[in-house]
């Protein structure tokens, strides 16, 4: 594995299983309950978290095909989303995981520096910027799944298990 994209593979293994970890405990019908107007649902984040995460695969060369895309492309914001089940994005989350965490090993210096085709809020307009900046925008929501765990009186969120 090239050492440049190493350190955000282990970031990657680890929101595997932070993601995972956010929503242990979680039901249906708790994840779709907002807190307030302005504050996403657990089920909405998750399914943002997951659809950025095809996103990054995509970026990396991987072809994996996002099974809730028709969702997104329907919904115009929050309100719209119809959230699947969270077994069913659990799944998907862990078989796109593991395509991933196979993938990266994989990838090229070439590939990582190729420009990304897409404006991220980082100085480096690659693959590599792209990569690092969905690797962070995906820790941020999880920091969100975290807190809003704690809002609905389940335990704070565990760094420790297997994803």
């Amino acid at each position: 594995m090239l050492e440049a994209i190493a350190p955000l593979c282990e970031l990657l293994k680890l929101n595997t299983r932070l993601f995972l970890n956010c929503l242990d405990g979680v039901d249906d019908a708790m994840a779709r309950e907002r807190p307030s107007d302005g504050t996403n649902s657990i089920g909405f984040l998750a399914c943002h978290v997951l659809h950025a995460r095809y996103y990054l695969g995509s970026h990396v060369g991987l072809e994996a095909v996002n099974p809730f895309q028709e969702l997104f492309d329907s919904a115009h914001d929050v309100n719209d989303l119809e959230v699947p089940p969270l077994d069913e994005l659990r799944s998907a989350w862990s078989e796109l995981s593991a395509l991933l965490v196979d993938r990266l090993p994989e990838v090229t210096e070439a590939e990582l520096g190729r420009a990304s085709g897409q404006e991220f809020p980082v100085d480096d307009g690659t693959v590599r910027g792209a990569v690092a900046f969905l690797v962070q925008h995906e820790s941020f929501h999880i920091g969100q799944l975290a807190l809003l765990r704690k809002y609905f009186g389940l335990e704070g969120m565990a760094y420790a298990g297997e994803a």
